[in-house]
């Protein structure tokens, strides 16, 4: 009994500093690797407490090995929008103005009911009464609603052009934004690029660009 009290204790310890080091996110918004991360490192500690044969040194080694591939793929997503896509995803536009997107909504295997229930979580009873309704990486649904004081709908939501300091390219060309204008504004407003933690373009063609630590 005492043993197995004791290895409660430290697996506990153990998993406790584990969720620590990987950060905050992991509790509040689990991408897919980290709530991968997260169900291995669970089982991980279960099994020595299941058997009491078992070295509590190997668990312990395999969670060290699951928390340091975590971080350093956190790592690799937070130095690289490349590898953050590949791993992340990208947010998905479903409804446009009450227009569904259905090709997305194939996509990623989401059908109207769904939609609406959340709609109807989020205080809203169709979809006309809401501008965007965006599917995050991490599968939580936001929306954009119009401006109920001002009757200001939303033409468009802001278009990133910038981040990290990298160039979203893509974009760019997606929406026929001019490379020059961006060049300009960065010139304007007396930002290097990799100064620029985030910059976008928003529904009246305006530059907003962040600066890092400000």
């Amino acid at each position: 009994m005492i043993v197995v009290v004791l290895r409660a204790v430290v697996l506990y310890i153990v998993v406790l500093i584990s969720l620590r080091i990987m950060g905050k996110g992991e509790l509040g918004q689990l991408q897919p690797f980290d709530l991968v991360v997260s169900l291995m490192i669970a089982e991980l500690a279960a099994m020595p407490m299941e058997d009491l044969n078992a070295p509590m040194s190997h668990g312990i080694t395999a969670i060290a090995t699951l928390v340091f591939l975590q971080c350093l793929t956190s790592f690799l997503s937070l130095k690289s929008n490349k590898v953050r896509k590949i791993i992340c995803g990208t947010p998905s536009i479903l409804i446009t103005h009450g227009k569904f997107n259905f090709q997305e909504m194939k996509k990623l295997r989401v059908n109207v009911n769904d939609i609406l229930g959340q709609l109807r979580l989020k205080g809203y009873s169709n979809a006309d009464d809401i501008d965007y309704l965006i599917m995050e990486t991490n599968g939580q649904m936001s929306v954009i609603a119009p401006n109920t004081l001002l009757d200001k709908k939303c033409k468009r939501i802001p278009i990133a052009v910038i981040l990290d300091g990298e160039i979203m390219h893509g974009n760019i060309d997606k929406y026929n934004l001019s490379r020059a204008n961006l060049d300009f504004e960065l010139k304007n407003q007396g930002l290097e690029l990799n100064e620029v933690i985030y910059g976008a373009v928003d529904e009246n063609n305006k530059y907003i660009l962040y600066r890092k630590n400000n």
